[in-house]
């Protein structure tokens, strides 16, 4: 009976393929200079807010969001380029 059931778990291959992205992410991130990679720690995995990424970061609200927008702008050029 147990054989005509379809495994509601997850693909093999989608463990692989999760891991793979998250360890590009993780090397893309540590690639960044300080400033943004602190934005996108606190503000982006942490979901800090502002006040609180400022409080720890010592910059301002509006240096930490012109730190991620650039952060994000070269994020998303290098995991773009790396899929290539």
């Amino acid at each position: 009976a147990y054989e005509a059931e379809v495994d509601p778990g997850p693909a093999p291959e989608q463990g692989l393929e999760a891991r793979d992205r998250a360890a590009s992410l993780a090397r893309a991130v540590a690639s960044l200079p300080e400033g943004q990679r602190q934005a996108v720690e606190h503000l982006g995995l942490r979901e800090l807010s502002l006040d609180e990424a400022a409080a720890l970061t010592g910059r301002s609200k509006g240096a930490l969001k012109v730190n991620l927008h650039r952060a994000l702008k070269a994020l998303r050029t290098s995991l773009t380029r790396e899929a290539e």
